[in-house]
Parts: C-alpha cells; structure tokens; sequence
C-alpha cells in the first residue's frame, strides 16, 4: 500500500512538473502573441502659491511670482481627486474613456469588459492611472496607459486640465467668501459714515447755522474785545478823575461810554448764556455747540472706522490673491514611441519564479509523505 502511494505521488510529481511547464509557455505565448500593448505617457506637476507682495506695495504687486515653498497638503488633495469618483464620471463623459479600454481589438484579458458593473469600471481606471507624491519636493507624477499612444498622451492631458479647473474653482469659491465678507462689514461701516454725515448735515439745515463752535468763538472774541475797551475808558476816567470835576463835558462823556460799554459786554453775555436758537424756541448757542461738538466726534469716529475698514478691505484683497494656488505643469505629458506594456520578460521571470516555487514547495510536501 505505501509502494503504490510513493509510485502515485512520484508520478504525480512528474505530471505536475509537466504540467508547470506547460502553464509558462502558455503565458509565455500569450504576452508575445495575444497580449495588447498598452503605451505609457508621464507628466509631473505641482502645486504653487502666487505671492502678491505687500498690500500697499505695488511695485511688488507688479512682479508677483511663483513661491518655491513645497504645498505637500495640496499635493495630496490633487492625487485624490484625479483618483476620484469625480474625475472618473468626467473622463468617460468628455472623453470617452470606456469605449477606448472596451476596444474589441484589444485581447480578452488586457481590455474593459461590456458587462462590467460601475465598480469594476472605475477599478479597472485606477488600475490604468498611476498618481505619486514627492514627498520631499510635492512635485507630482502622473501616469496614464492606453492601448494606442495618442490616447494616452489624450488622458493624461485631460487629466492635467480638470485637475486644474478643480484649483481654480476651489480658489474661485475661497475668493469670493472671503472677500464677499469682507465687503459686507465695509459697506456696514460705510453706511455709518454716510448716517452721521447726513445728521450732521441735517442739524446745520434746521438751525441754519454753518458751525455753531466758530459763530460762539466770534461772540467771545466780540465779548472780550467789549470788555477790552471797557477797562481802558475806566482806566482814563481814574485818570481825569484827579484834574477834572465830575460835571465837566469830558468827565461826563466818558462816563456814558462806560456805562454803554458795560451794557453791550452784559448783553453779549446774555445772547451768548441764555439765547435761544433760531428754529428752536428751548435750545440756548451753549447747548447748540454741545450737541454739534457731539455730532462732529461721531463723524470723525465714522470717518477713522471707515479708513480702517477699507485698509482692512484693501489687505484681504492682497491676502486672497497671495493665497491662490496654481496646478503648474512641469513635465507635459509625453507621447510615447514604444509600448510598455506587457513587460515580457519581466512578467516571465517572475511567473516562472513563482511556479518554481509552488513547485519546489509541493516537492517538499510530497517528501516529507514519502519519509512517513
């Protein structure tokens, strides 16, 4: 019993061997005679930041160039969306990208299946893209197969295109939130501005003064002026006083001037404590100056807002523009010569290795039955 199971499992030996051998050449034959060529074509990209400069400075403004600073985030971000959903449904809208791969001339195994479910069609596109990041530089490197070279070279274009239009529509959307926001607290402020000009404006037109604070001022400067000449003709009155009599023409004329003197500079005070506005039967030129000093001190407030805001507008403007990222192609997307795709001997080798091992396993195996 033990003499027929060894007989068995040397033959069996001897037929799997065979049997190995027979796989390889298939396969061989297969790469060389039925497999479809498929063409690679390779582009690089990276992601780089613009640099507006200072926001008041527009020399620099002038000369924005591309920073150096590796975006390896941003990097990241582009590779999963060219291996998106996203990118996938486009490709095969805009491009007809799985008519190419379902290509009836190319062989069973390498092309699209008709009967493929979605799934298995964006697999089989990941398995035809190759996307990688530098993780030193966050340069990327895009690599697209196809069974004809224009083709190729077609889609990693049209890659590099979306890929692009996405930067741009998420710098487009940032953009417009920001500064939209921006724009929205300015116009508050602006608004402010314009509420207390027109108050201010409206005071001046219901009491019809220009400014208040400065007609006081020349009441004041009348009033001292009054008071002025006041103390001189008292001054010359104690003077003449001791060489003339009280009746003489002279002394008696001083006094009225005087005494007329002392009227004015009392009346001038009145109009300027107690008189009522012109339009406003209650308000005094005391309160009226109050109440226009407040009035300037809300406007002045509104005006020092307002320049901050817009230098503040003016700065987000330059700081959104700074931030705005650009896809930058810095190998295009080569045409390819010659397939590279099915690497024959490399394929080869290591089917073969492989078989070799299965084999030298199974020899084990069955050695170590025979010794039991």
């Amino acid at each position: 019993m033990l003499k027929k199971t060894q007989q068995k499992l040397k033959v069996l030996t001897k037929h799997v061997g065979r049997a190995f051998i027979a796989i390889w050449c298939i396969y061989a034959l297969y790469l060389v005679l039925m497999a479809s060529p498929q063409f690679e074509s390779q582009s690089q990209l990276i992601i780089k930041k613009s640099d507006g400069g200072s926001a008041f400075d527009a020399s620099s403004l002038l000369m924005s160039s591309v920073t150096d600073a590796p975006l390896s985030t941003d990097s990241v971000l582009i590779e999963a969306f060219i291996k998106s959903q996203d990118m996938y449904r486009h490709l095969v809208e805009h491009h007809k990208m799985n008519l190419h791969f379902q290509n009836a001339d190319a062989d069973l195994f390498s092309r699209l299946s008709d009967s493929a479910n979605k799934e298995d069609k964006f697999n089989y596109y990941l398995e035809h893209i190759d996307v990688t990041v530098d993780s030193s530089s966050a340069v990327i490197t895009l690599k697209t197969k196809a069974f004809t070279p224009e083709y190729a070279n077609q889609l990693n274009a049209a890659i590099i295109a979306h890929a692009e239009t996405f930067i741009n529509n998420i710098n487009k959307d940032l953009a417009k939130s920001k500064l939209t926001f921006a724009k929205s607290e300015h116009d508050i402020v602006e608004s402010k501005l314009q509420g207390a000009k027109q108050e201010l404006l409206e005071f001046q037109s219901k009491y019809n003064v220009l400014d208040p604070t400065a007609e006081g001022a020349a009441s004041q400067q009348i009033a001292f002026s009054l008071e002025a000449t006041l103390a001189q003709k008292k001054a010359e009155l104690q003077t003449m006083t001791g060489m003339m009599s009280d009746i003489a023409p002279e002394m008696r004329n001083l006094k009225r001037q005087i005494t007329a003197l002392q009227q004015a500079v009392s009346n001038q005070k009145s109009e300027l404590n107690n008189a009522t506005v012109e339009g406003s039967e209650n308000m005094s030129m005391t309160e009226l100056m109050a109440q226009y000093s407040n009035l300037q001190i809300q406007l002045q407030l509104a005006i020092q807002a307002y320049s901050s805001s817009l230098m503040t507008l003016e700065n987000t403007r330059v700081e959104t523009y700074q931030k705005i990222q650009h896809l930058v192609t810095v190998e295009q997307s080569t045409l390819p010569e010659g397939n590279k795709y099915p690497e024959v001997l490399y394929n080869l080798t290591l089917f073969g290795v492989i078989l070799f091992l299965i084999y030298g396993i199974g020899r084990i195996i069955i050695a170590t039955i025979k010794e039991l």
